[in-house]
């Protein structure tokens, strides 16, 4: 929408009316709902936003330019007051909201230590796309995931009959009886949730093992960074009492530990204190980006869930947003680097992070882009200069996604398996088909040695 901002001044108006900002947000279909001043046409935030995208500077109040926040650019202040709102930024209450607790430890699963520059070029990403092919040609493991789409009955008799849309509870499903058949849950362990949000997958592996294991205790451990309303935290207590199990064994009733903080900061073993049961799975369903690594390097530094006790039983997390990975912070350096080292490539040019980052952006290409309508035979531009098959873009998408994901599973094989008591199998499987989700891989780890082949194939 283009906006004028040479247009005289709104008219005042009565007293009585409030003064709305006028400008429209074309994502949501309506105007701005925040009040501004009588002389000018919008509120503070929107001067700042149209400020930016033409240039004019002539809505600066007298207290002088509105700047974006330091610690967040979501919103902005005057420039001249900036110091003293730093000091009352919600931001800050937040970064420091959990100094001086055992389980907070800045940077604990960060690798972050530069400053690179995304190189998202268009040269970049054409050598990538090369490059890709190359490999795939080439190396051997990276063929087509298996699709393995489980139903748990319970899910099945109970939940899927109380939604018109049931694309969730498919995904939640699946993954259950995922665990449930790959032998994770034969402890009755209590679960970790990383990037839990409001606790619905957990809510719905608690009733399912509600049915299974109903004489046994699950305390839960519920990671995020951020607030969520309308948790799951109060149903998943009220489920146990309901239960026919909680009517004899009052001692069913779970512990739920509550934490709001950054993965990366998070140090988990003093949150590990639950002395009736030691056994612990880590779930996620969906864990965005540079979130699944900052989750597995959590795992990895933890002395009670990495040893020789076997304290961890598996872990089970579904993907998303490799868009968003950080190339500082991924996982697997080392697996990428030998990639680009292959003699096949011809000593490729790209580096670790021309070569990721590039990645990143394409990956966005397996989930994006396909518009109502479209066929598989249409072509998109890639560059200004190259247009391909969106059926074609797509496959790259997912190719750049396997890179991301194979890395991983590499590097949790190779971790997790340095124990001499620590025998763990590791795929990578699409959990449901892509009209229920496109982002349908999952990571599954777990000790059940049978449920594998050649450490990609199920077992079926």
């Amino acid at each position: 929408m283009s906006i004028q901002l040479s247009e005289p001044p709104a008219k005042k108006l009565k007293n009585e009316q409030r003064l709305q900002c006028e400008y429209f947000i074309e994502k949501k279909q309506r105007r701005c709902g925040m009040t501004r001043k009588n002389d000018v046409q919008y509120c503070t935030e929107h001067l700042n936003l149209l400020k930016k995208k033409l240039g004019n500077e002539k809505h600066n109040g007298k207290e002088g330019n509105r700047v974006p926040c330091p610690l967040d650019p979501k919103h902005t202040v005057w420039e001249s007051q900036l110091q003293k709102h730093l000091k009352k930024c919600n931001k800050t209450k937040q970064i420091h909201s959990n100094d001086g607790l055992p389980y907070f430890m800045p940077n604990l699963n960060s690798e972050s230590k530069t400053t690179i520059e995304e190189s998202n070029g268009q040269d970049t990403i054409l050598k990538t796309i090369e490059t890709l092919r190359k490999i795939f040609d080439k190396e051997e493991g990276l063929e087509e995931l298996p699709l393995v789409v489980k139903s748990n009955k319970f899910m099945e008799d109970n939940r899927f009959k109380l939604l018109s849309n049931k694309k969730h509870a498919i995904q939640q499903s699946s993954l259950i009886q995922h665990m449930i058949d790959s032998n994770m849950l034969h402890n009755n362990p209590n679960f970790i949730e990383f990037g839990c949000g409001r606790a619905e997958f957990t809510r719905y592996v608690n009733q399912v093992l509600l049915q299974d294991h109903g004489n046994s205790k699950q305390n839960l451990i519920l990671i995020d960074r951020s607030s969520n309303r309308m948790k799951f935290d109060k149903k998943i207590i009220d489920d146990v009492k309901e239960s026919e199990a909680y009517r004899t064994n009052k001692d069913i009733l779970p512990e739920i530990k509550r934490v709001k903080i950054d993965i990366r900061d998070l140090k988990i073993d003093p949150l590990l204190t639950f002395p009736d049961n030691n056994h612990y799975v880590a779930i996620s369903k969906h864990l965005c980006g540079v979130a699944t690594d900052l989750t597995l390097r959590c795992i990895n530094n933890s002395k009670l869930l990495n040893n020789h006790q076997g304290n961890l039983d598996g872990i089970c997390i579904a993907m998303c947003c490799r868009h968003v990975c950080q190339a500082d912070d991924y996982i697997n350096h080392a697996y990428i680097e030998n990639l680009l080292k292959a003699d096949y490539l011809n000593n490729c040019k790209l580096d670790y992070y021309e070569f990721f980052n590039s990645l990143k952006k394409m990956c966005s290409w397996a989930t994006c882009g396909r518009r109502e309508g479209m066929k598989d035979d249409d072509l998109v531009n890639i560059t200004d200069d190259v247009t391909m098959t969106l059926k074609q873009r797509e496959e790259l998408g997912l190719m750049a996604r396997r890179i991301i994901d194979e890395g991983r599973k590499e590097w949790v094989l190779q971790e997790l398996n340095d124990k001499e008591d620590s025998k763990f199998t590791v795929a990578l499987i699409r959990y449901v088909p892509q009209d229920v989700s496109l982002e349908n891989v999952a990571l599954i780890v777990s000790k059940a040695d049978r449920y594998l082949v050649d450490g990609t194939h199920f077992i079926e």
